[in-house]
């Protein structure tokens, strides 16, 4: 690893439903959804270019239940299943990141935000600089002096001082404020009556959980509405906000056969890139790797023998339908202008 450039550890799980949700879809002509693909990427790609000679590590979640599920059943249960959509985009997306020769690690039982508090818990130890490409909050949390936070969907940098900027609390009050009001899109229970407002006033006027559990009393002198009668409620809900804040924190202690400053990107595997990029009909990054010195002589791809027939008349239609009519199976598409349903005229057939 090169001293000077920082680690970057991408939270992939994280991308494949930005991208998923946020991005167009998009399908193949043969109707292979591309869009979260192309998405999460693209992500890598631009990390690639703004962090070059940087180890650039893609973690995502693993399948199966983790820790969190054994402490709260209630845990992102509220979550709809995978979409089966975005599910068949997961292994080409796992493909072409190995075959960009970046690390890819998936760790069972913690989610990918765990392995990537290890790693740059790991790292920072040792003075390595970090970068951790992600959108979720809660992970401001691993923010320090050698850790900053980026975001590629919105181009912004969180280092300590953006934390506090966009949160009202420093790093070290992430877990705290999170485990007081809660978060929904985990199903972290959080203390009701808590909002953001009232959070803060008790997090930056007397400290962390420990500190506002430690004397219940000096919250009533606190300047917020309800705060006279916060104590009860705190007091009333203390189980939930200790479990709020178990589920909040991310591990940095997974074990690992991996040592984070000695990991590294490979040579990209430019012929099979090109066969995935073909694949989903990427045509741009498909030139590019030509362009690049990729022979597609050597691209084993062999086409498949054509056998067909237009037909440009009644008779000939007529003719087809009698065999439709006497096969057991059979499937059709349309030949459409557009990708677009809405937009789209049929003009044919097959």
């Amino acid at each position: 690893m090169n001293d000077k450039a920082p680690l970057v550890l991408v939270d992939g799980s994280s991308y494949l439903y930005r991208a998923f949700h946020a991005l167009p879809p998009l399908t193949t002509s043969g109707g292979q959804p591309t869009g979260a693909v192309k998405g999460v990427i693209s992500m890598v790609r631009r990390l690639l270019k703004d962090y070059p000679g940087s180890p650039i590590v893609v973690v995502f979640d693993a399948k199966g239940k983790t820790f969190r599920d054994e402490l709260f059943e209630a845990y992102k249960s509220h979550r709809p299943p995978m979409p089966d959509e975005l599910r068949a985009q997961i292994d080409p997306i796992h493909q072409i990141i190995r075959a960009m020769g970046l690390p890819l690690l998936v760790v069972d039982g913690v989610e990918a935000d765990d392995v990537i508090g290890t790693l740059a818990l790991e790292a920072a130890h040792k003075q390595h600089q970090v970068v951790i490409s992600t959108g979720d909050k809660d992970m401001a949390q691993l923010v320090g002096d050698q850790v900053t936070l980026v975001n590629t969907m919105t181009d912004s940098i969180l280092d300590r001082q953006g934390v506090e900027d966009k949160f009202g609390v420093p790093p070290e009050l992430i877990i705290d404020y999170l485990a007081l009001i809660g978060d929904k899109s985990d199903n972290i229970p959080g203390v009701p009556g808590v909002g953001e407002k009232t959070a803060l006033a008790m997090l930056q006027n007397l400290g962390g959980l420990d500190s506002i559990y430690g004397d219940l009393e000096q919250v009533r002198t606190l300047e917020f509405r309800g705060a006279k009668k916060m104590p009860e409620k705190l007091a009333e809900h203390e189980e939930q906000a200790r479990l709020s804040y178990q589920l909040a924190t991310i591990k940095t202690d997974v074990p690992l056969e991996i040592v984070a400053t000695e990991l590294s990107n490979g040579e990209p595997d430019q012929q099979q890139l090109l066969e995935w990029f073909r694949q989903c009909e990427f045509k741009t990054w498909t030139e590019e790797l030509l362009k690049e010195g990729t022979d597609p002589q050597q691209i084993d791809s062999p086409e498949a023998e054509k056998d067909y027939q237009v037909v440009l008349d009644l008779e000939q239609f007529q003719g087809w339908l009698k065999r439709l009519e006497q096969a057991e199976l059979f499937a059709f598409d349309t030949e459409t202008t557009s990708l677009d349903y809405m937009q789209a005229d049929v003009v044919g057939i097959s």
